[in-house]
């Protein structure tokens, strides 16, 4: 085998071996509870291992991954990076599908779609109805202490984070119940966050961060 070859030999098992290392572990319950799946590769359709939609939390052990609500790697989708969700928020019931992705924003995705973390690309928008309809609020800035004055307070229901870590909060000043959101599409916010938002900010740009992600303030 020539150098060359070799070299390229070794950079490919480098790669297959980070790739193997790699896992997401899906709970069909709330907390980490009921029946679970453990991915350590792309599976591109749920039904086949008879856990279609019934995902409601999750546990990234290593790497990132891209969940999405229909076979195929399409529909909406969402990149979790290594944390906790107790939560999966609007993608609850809804997973079909995953596949584990680089650091880099996945090519080729629609504008309408949620991106992997960017560079320089944090920001999130409120929307009044659920499924990302009716009115829209951008947070333009990483922090928003209170919602009075822009007349969206307690109105939002669904919301999209296209790039960052944020929290938002049912009170003014970042107070009462508050969980934190990565970047996806969230087409229904959880029952103690739904038309009660009042406070949210960026905790991080990009994943990680000081602390896991475990959906609470």
């Amino acid at each position: 085998m020539n150098p060359q070859l070799r070299c390229i030999v070794a950079v490919l098992g480098i790669a297959s071996a980070g790739m193997a290392s790699a896992s997401v572990t899906f709970f069909e319950g709330e907390n980490f509870s009921g029946r679970e799946f453990t991915v350590d590769r792309p599976v591109a359709d749920f039904e086949r291992a008879r856990f279609n939609d019934r995902a409601r939390s999750a546990v990234v052990n290593s790497g990132r991954w891209e969940m999405c609500v229909d076979a195929g790697f399409s529909g909406s989708c969402q990149v979790l990076g290594p944390g906790r969700y107790p939560d999966l928020g609007g993608y609850g019931g809804r997973v079909s599908s995953v596949r584990p992705v680089s650091g880099e924003a996945m090519p080729g995705r629609d504008e309408g779609r949620p991106m992997a973390d960017r560079r320089g690309g944090a920001r999130a928008t409120l929307f009044e109805g659920p499924n990302l309809s009716g009115r829209s609020y951008p947070v333009r800035r990483g922090m928003m202490a209170s919602l009075d004055e822009s007349g969206f307070d307690d109105r939002a229901s669904s919301l999209r984070v296209e790039g960052g870590y944020w929290i938002f909060c049912s009170d003014a000043n970042f107070g009462g119940e508050c969980r934190t959101f990565g970047p996806g599409e969230y087409a229904r916010l959880p029952s103690g966050l739904d038309n009660r938002i009042s406070s949210g900010r960026r905790i991080s740009e990009y994943y990680p961060y000081t602390e896991s992600p475990n959906w609470r303030r």
